[in-house]
């Protein structure tokens, strides 16, 4: 029989211990996290050191992304009673697909006994396809997420999954049909738009227990196919009274479901709305101009506003459209459709306007240019207030032709000289901007900007040396007295002022 005095592991200095217990695999850890309360605190932030997910003061963890974590990882998250409140949960899994059944069931269990999650990322694998994972998978992933949002979560995005394939069923509230009347459509739609007010109204009594969703990314395809769909769709009209911003992804989903979709949903605090494909590559136009209006129409509120990939604008413009519009961020052609308004966008004061790679063989590539030049023709009176301005152009975009073009007009019928307060300018994303053509044009085009302050170049390749980085600064300074910083390093500012104009 143990003598009482017989001093036990827990009695154990913590150097001694640690002696002990980094000698043992993380399952007899865990197994050990459960016999007392000084062991748990003591072992299981070895277990989450070793994986590479706890660092620091245990005190202090609140924020946790994993990447196909092995299963004890999870079971050992269940466990930890220092892990309450969580700040952030992110969490990749998916490869192989089988791992999203038992993935989803141990995170159903983590989140179920964690009194909030604030923000949780879920990316899954882009292998992902109907037939690869096990059967219930999207039950299971239903489950969870219906479980983050009711734990006071404010940031809810779903990634990955593109690799989904199969027949789907286009834009119904019933997501086994295959084909639906479009009366009936149309029933269902209103049906679903009292369910979601109720559920607001409902959920207005509970703001001070849950605040609600304040964001939600849907970046997967997963989430706008049967038999997620539906509950997207709920999800953002039951968060209606918080919600001020969403973003969707648009590649490989139907026009008739981006019609569901956009007619189905009122958020009225949208603040930030993004649509948009996964990258510059716009695969095929699939949601429709109309439909997007129709939803812009319908949100007044949106200040911050992200269109991509979109089939081409027509019609007129409505007589009031986002009167409290701030940053835009389009392709010419749609930017040019806002501007030519009778109504000016009076605190618009950041503007992006993007070319598009697109494999859409009728899409106008010919005329990117000359829509450029509309565009920003039209700042001046349409968006008086614009002061930082974004131009990413891509290789079809012809940029040194482009801006020969600019330099040889006469200043009085120049776009660019009438933008006068425009002190930012950032061109950003091409590597063409450090062909030599293009450098020797550069300094003189951005002459016309005769307020510039602030440049922001596309980082330079591996290939050019620092020599001419600092040469093209140097002739911008010469071409630009106005200018102050110009960053063609990300996170590098160069001061003009502190720059000789002297070569080396």
């Amino acid at each position: 029989m143990q003598s009482p005095n017989t001093p036990s592991l827990v009695d154990l200095p913590d150097e001694l211990l640690e002696n002990i217990v980094d000698r043992l695999d993380d399952e007899s850890l865990i197994q050990l996290s459960m016999t007392c309360k000084r062991l748990h605190f003591f072992v299981l932030p070895i277990v989450f050191a070793r994986a590479n997910i706890l660092e620091g003061n245990i005190d202090d963890a609140t924020c946790f992304y994993l990447h196909d974590p092995p299963a004890h990882i999870l079971r050992a998250l269940q466990l930890a009673l220092f892990i309450q409140n969580v700040d952030s949960l992110g969490i990749d899994f998916g490869y192989p697909a089988s791992t999203i059944l038992p993935y989803a069931r141990e995170l159903n269990k983590l989140v179920s006994r964690l009194p909030s999650v604030k923000r949780f990322y879920l990316n899954l694998s882009h292998s992902l396809s109907p037939s690869a994972p096990n059967p219930g998978w999207q039950k299971e992933v239903l489950l969870l997420l219906d479980l983050v949002v009711n734990r006071s979560c404010v940031l809810l995005s779903v990634d990955g999954g593109d690799g989904i394939t199969g027949d789907y069923t286009p834009a119904t509230g019933s997501q086994s049909s295959r084909h639906v009347n479009p009366i009936d459509r149309q029933i269902r739609c209103i049906l679903r738009r009292l369910d979601g007010a109720v559920r607001s109204m409902a959920s207005l009594g509970r703001r001070n227990h849950h605040r609600g969703l304040r964001e939600f990314r849907a970046l997967s395809v997963v989430l706008l196919h049967p038999p997620f769909l539906d509950w997207t769709i709920s999800t953002l009209q039951s968060n209606s009274q918080t919600l001020t911003a969403v973003s969707f992804e648009i590649d490989r989903t139907p026009a008739d479901t981006w019609h569901y979709i956009l007619s189905s949903i009122t958020l009225p605090f949208l603040s930030r709305f993004k649509l948009s494909p996964d990258g510059v590559v716009v695969e095929q136009r699939t949601v429709k101009f109309g439909d997007v209006l129709g939803f812009l129409t319908r949100h007044p509120s949106i200040v911050d506003l992200d269109l991509y990939g979109i089939t081409l604008p027509g019609g007129p413009q409505p007589q009031t459209l986002l009167p409290a519009l701030q940053i835009l961020r389009a392709d010419p052609w749609l930017i040019s459709w806002f501007l030519a308004c009778e109504q000016p966008f009076r605190y618009l004061t950041s503007l992006e306007m993007v070319s598009e790679y697109s494999q859409d063989l009728n899409f106008p590539f010919g005329s990117n240019t000359n829509t450029f030049d509309n565009a920003l023709g039209l700042l001046p009176h349409s968006a008086p207030q614009v002061n930082t301005l974004h131009i990413t152009l891509y290789p079809e975009a012809g940029i040194a032709e482009w801006l020969e073009k600019q330099i040889s007009q006469p200043e009085e019928t120049s776009p660019l000289a009438a933008l006068e307060r425009v002190t930012t300018l950032n061109l950003f994303q091409s590597r063409n901007m450090w062909q030599s053509d293009v450098v020797a044009l550069m300094p003189h085009f951005l002459a016309r900007f005769s307020g510039l302050q602030h440049l922001i170049y596309a980082p330079p390749p591996p290939g050019v040396e620092r020599a001419i980085r600092t040469s093209f600064i140097r002739e911008i300074k010469l071409a630009c007295p106005g200018m102050k910083i110009v960053t063609v390093e990300t996170g590098s500012p160069v001061d003009i002022d502190t720059l000789s104009l002297d070569p080396d």
